[in-house]
């Protein structure tokens, strides 16, 4: 339980040195890897759900596809 607890504290107090780390790029590319991954799995269960299982199979890697091409750069 003091290990839980010293884990807790620890990660509680170190959040903010990560926030206000120095010279951090940050970038798009996480967050609309998130949103890019739950349109694809709307996405691909809408055709599973119109077309079946073997559309499903065909169209998944496509749809997967061309949201990773949608990504931005970092």
């Amino acid at each position: 339980m003091k290990r839980l607890a010293a884990l807790s504290a620890i990660s509680i107090l170190g959040s903010p040195a990560l926030a206000l780390a120095e010279e951090h790029s940050a970038g798009y590319r996480g967050i609309g890897m998130l949103y890019y991954i739950f349109m694809a799995a709307i996405l691909i269960y809408g055709v599973n759900d119109a077309f079946g299982k073997k559309a499903m199979y065909v169209a998944a890697p496509i749809i997967i596809i061309g949201f990773y091409l949608l990504l931005p750069d970092n």
